[in-house]
């Protein structure tokens, strides 16, 4: 049987990164007496794969990862097993069974929903903000393995807004997934260069909050 859950990354846990995330998540499956299916060959690993890898030092409040189980058990028992042995940092918020005809969470998804602030920058920048759904093109440069492309980001930003003016919070909807992906760094740069101001990653708090899939042409978060 395959099911999908639905964890947060958060607070000292953010600071692991995806090859650790996976070796904790082998080991708590073990701890829980999940009877997860493995792979056959010289080398046998668990069958357990995760949406897409999140940032070093990234929240996550809408993380995925899709497991292959040995037998049928109550979503319910998955949830509070793994929770009893997670780490402070790691919840499991919900599981469900797939359906034979369910992609896989990595296949599937198609954006991410962020959160951000972008409290040491003193100006104003609302009206910038909503500037950029106007634009018809945003050509920058993205760096790669082995050249340099420009690359046009404006159809990969499908929405931004400003959400807390007091406090400089920003929401936006990107593209993210295997197909096309957008990283928000290189959005936020963006953003400090029309506003004229240093982009300076360390001073900036960025969330993920949700992933989703496109349904008829509609946003649709991974666990639905």
């Amino acid at each position: 049987m395959k099911y999908r859950i639905k964890f947060s990354k958060f607070g000292k846990m953010r600071f692991i990164g995806h090859l650790d995330l996976l070796n904790l998540f082998q080991r708590a499956i073990k701890r829980a007496d999940i009877p997860i299916s493995y792979s056959k060959g010289f080398n046998p690993h668990q069958l357990i794969s995760f949406a897409i890898p999140l940032p070093i030092g990234m929240n996550g409040y809408g993380e995925y990862a899709d497991l292959n189980i040995k037998d049928e058990i109550e979503p319910e028992y998955i949830i509070k097993k793994l929770n009893n042995v997670m780490p402070e940092g790691i919840c499991i918020i919900n599981a469900r069974i797939l359906d034979n005809n369910e992609k896989n969470c990595a296949a599937a998804l198609c954006a991410a929903d962020y959160e951000t602030d972008l409290n040491y920058i003193k100006k104003d920048f609302n009206k910038t903000i909503e500037s950029i759904l106007f634009q018809k093109e945003i050509n920058l440069e993205k760096k790669g393995r082995k050249k340099v492309r420009i690359v046009d980001i404006r159809p990969l930003i499908y929405d931004i807004k400003v959400s807390d003016t007091e406090n400089r919070k920003l929401k936006f909807l990107i593209a993210t997934g295997s197909k096309e992906n957008l990283k928000p760094d290189l959005l936020l740069e963006y953003i400090c260069k029309l506003l004229d101001v240093e982009y300076i990653p360390y001073k900036v708090n960025i969330s993920r909050n949700e992933l989703y899939r496109n349904e008829n042409n509609k946003f649709v978060n991974l666990f639905l």
